[in-house]
């Protein structure tokens, strides 16, 4: 991992130091596929819920490209939380597979035809919208209990296939589980599959798997994750998933519902209400977060910087809490 650590970091700074016309292709490489970029996307934010604190405020980078036509890459990483303790955790996790640390993910991609194979430290098959954003576009506080506390990045394999329409893509995966310390070393392993579907207003993120906590004992998890547009400007949605957890105890039995509405007037601004119901089948315990979250691009001329906010009312513990801050995505090569 220490090998891999001083690479990427070359890598990264290679990419920083280089003018922006050294990483477009030359006219006899455009043939060949080949093309990188680097995203470096710092998050600042200030939070209130009884305390002011720096919140989700982080430091993320995206590198990613096709190193032919078929074979692509992609590694994101987190190098900075918003506060002392979360930042201890990104590195002294390296290398676990049960806690979050400074890779999320790092994996290539083999395409060929319909299909393609994905090998490396990926997602999980879980988890609907809410765990298909992006972790550094998403606010902690309005999150399910799932999403807060299932570690989610894992080592191993994954095979899609997309049907000609390119409306649906049918997946199977396995990976290390997350209850295992070390990556393989354990024995412990996740199996998932997954239907993503795009079907004109409606489209779909549903998957299974079955998780293993210990030998012999899998764990079922069920998402369903559907979107509906009811026009240009405004979409429903409704997460739902068979489980719950807390820092205890990550996964229980249970029932997530997240019915969210969006509201896109332009590409420019987007609002969003949700809100999440859970119920503990252990614990007998019911739970209810609502909360409203968007950004704003300001300045016409800059697209890269975006205001965020988000206000929500935790109702078992009776908190309420509101962010707002600024991310700005630098990416290279600049346009």
């Amino acid at each position: 991992m220490k090998k891999f650590l001083v690479v990427y970091t070359a890598l990264t700074l290679l990419c920083l130091s280089a003018p922006a016309q050294e990483f477009a292709p030359a006219p006899e490489a455009e043939d060949s596929g080949r093309s990188v970029g680097l995203s470096v996307i710092p998050r600042f934010e200030f939070n209130y819920n009884g305390d002011f604190t720096l919140g989700d405020s982080s430091l993320y980078s995206l590198f990613e490209g096709n190193i032919s036509d078929a074979l692509s890459f992609s590694i994101c990483n987190h190098w900075l939380a918003g506060d002392k303790e979360s930042i201890s955790l990104l590195y002294s996790n390296t290398g676990r597979s049960d806690d979050v640390n400074w890779l999320d993910w790092a994996y290539l991609n083999y395409a060929l035809d319909n299909f393609s194979f994905t090998l490396g430290k990926q997602s999980l098959t879980f988890g609907g919208y809410e765990f298909d954003a992006y972790d550094f576009e998403s606010f902690s506080f309005l999150g399910s209990t799932a999403w807060n506390n299932l570690q989610v990045y894992l080592w191993g394999l994954k095979a899609d296939w997309t049907n000609p329409a390119e409306n649906t893509t049918l997946s199977l995966q396995m990976t290390s589980s997350p209850f295992g310390e070390h990556p393989f070393s354990s024995g412990l392993f996740n199996y998932a599959a997954e239907w993503r579907g795009e079907y004109g207003s409606f489209s779909n993120i549903w998957s299974v798997a079955a998780l293993q906590r210990d030998k012999g004992d899998f764990i079922p998890i069920i998402s369903l994750g559907q979107s509906f547009s009811l026009t240009d400007e405004i979409s429903l949605g409704l997460d739902i998933f068979n489980i719950v957890g807390d820092e205890e105890n990550v996964v229980m039995k249970g029932l997530t519902m997240i019915p969210s509405i969006t509201y896109t007037p332009c590409d420019r601004l987007m609002l969003r209400g949700r809100m999440g119901g859970e119920i503990n089948r252990e614990t007998k315990n019911k739970d209810l977060i609502v909360g409203v979250d968007g950004y704003w691009l300001p300045l016409k001329s800059c697209e890269d910087l975006r205001l965020i906010a988000s206000a929500g009312y935790h109702h078992d513990l009776k908190l309420v809490n509101v962010t707002f801050g600024a991310m700005y995505y630098l990416n290279f090569p600049r346009k």
